[in-house]
Parts: structure tokens; C-alpha cells; sequence
């Protein structure tokens, strides 16, 4: 913008002229700060869908174990099993190779497990208590 003093009667008064491009130079400033605001927004939008999505399909490795349901056989039935305590890096495939009987099948004494301790699929959590059929 270009201003310019003028002295006429004894006073001193500003004269300007405005250029019609100055405004639209501010108003493309927005535009571009706009712009770039909207794709930062849809590129961390699109991470973090992925983060999610990835996540959703990959898990996170914890276990939904639903509450045993309760049988007719009295507690003390209960107590006459052995109970294992399931530690770090433990699988259920291993519990069975340990514990199963010599000369029985591991497969299907995994699927005992499973189905004794009412497991939905063979993740286990550090902590967890399994009997042992």
C-alpha cells in the first residue's frame, strides 16, 4: 500500500492508495494455510486409521476367557486336579507335552485342556490358572 503526506491550510493529512492485488495476496495466504492444514489433517487421519485398522486385525494377544460354567460335580472334584500357573512364554502346546500321559497323543490333550478349562482358542495370559485334566 503506498501512503503519502500532503500538506495543504497548515495540516497534514495522509493520502493513500490501496493496490487491489494486496488483498488478494492475504486472502491466498489463508488459502494456502487452509490447504495445508487440510492435508496434514488427512495424512495424520490416514496413520492413524492404519494404526488402527492394523491393530484390529493383529490383536493385541490378550484373551477373553469366559467364567467356567459351573458343573454338578462337587468342588472337591476340583481340588483333585493339578493346577498349573501359566508363566511368561508358556503355550498350551507345551503344558501338554509336559503333563500329558506317555504315550498319549499332544493334540488331542490340548483340545482337553481347552475344553476342561472352557478356552475359546489357545492364547493363555501370564498369571492365568489351568487344571489339568
Amino acid at each position: 500500500m503506498y501512503m503519502a503526506y500532503s500538506q495543504s491550510n497548515g495540516r497534514t493529512t495522509l493520502q493513500g492508495t490501496a493496490h487491489a492485488s494486496k488483498g488478494m495476496t492475504i486472502k491466498r495466504g489463508y488459502a494456502k494455510l487452509l490447504l495445508r492444514f487440510l492435508v496434514i489433517a488427512v495424512i495424520l487421519g490416514t496413520v492413524f486409521s492404519f494404526g488402527a485398522i492394523v491393530q484390529a486385525y493383529a490383536g493385541d494377544g490378550s484373551v477373553t476367557v469366559s467364567t467356567p460354567i459351573p458343573s454338578a460335580q462337587p468342588i472337591a472334584d476340583a481340588t483333585q486336579h493339578e493346577k498349573v500357573v501359566i508363566q511368561s512364554g508358556d503355550t498350551l502346546w507345551g503344558i501338554a507335552e509336559t503333563h500329558r500321559k506317555k504315550g498319549k497323543n499332544t493334540r488331542s490333550y490340548v483340545e482337553k485342556l481347552r475344553a476342561f478349562n472352557h478356552l475359546s482358542n489357545s492364547s493363555l495370559q501370564e498369571g492365568q490358572v489351568l487344571l489339568l485334566p
